[in-house]
């Protein structure tokens, strides 16, 4: 297995993650939107480096003992590597660390991959929030720690 370095996000690399999301297909998140994310206290913004490449990020919050995984997205060309899972795998750890006692996220009904990724790590779908994303439907998704 391919190990991927996870460390804090640094302004610095807007450019890299803003290029990242243009390869996602279910996410559309702005430069701004990154922005208004990094400097929120609630969120925390991880990026994965593997041979000296900013390939994958993932964004979550923390509330109180709630947590939300706001975005994760692997560059195109890095998947099929476990970067997504290890990303998700320090998430969930970090989040633990943090006291939370349940963790949410939303997926896309037509990413099936992402589903099966968050199923193998524990989360069960809850609800469908219908017509939440452009053309497609959200699957609420939980975990309880």
């Amino acid at each position: 297995m391919n190990k991927l370095s996870i460390i804090d996000f640094k302004e610095e690399n807007i450019e890299n993650i803003v290029e990242i999301e243009k390869t996602s297909l279910f996410s559309h998140w702005t430069k701004q939107m990154f922005n208004e994310s990094f400097s929120n206290k609630n969120h925390f913004f991880k990026i994965g480096i593997y041979n000296n490449k900013v390939v994958g990020y993932i964004i979550y919050s923390v509330i109180l003992d709630e947590a939300e995984i706001l975005n994760v997205v692997v560059e195109s060309n890095y998947r099929g590597n476990s970067f997504g899972k290890q990303l998700l795998n320090y998430a969930m750890e970090d989040i633990k660390n943090n006291k939370c006692s349940v963790v949410f996220l939303e997926v896309a009904k037509k990413n099936i991959i992402a589903q099966c990724l968050y199923s193998k790590i524990g989360f069960v779908g809850y609800n469908i929030r219908k017509n939440y994303y452009k053309n497609d439907d959200a699957v609420l998704m939980k975990k309880i720690l």
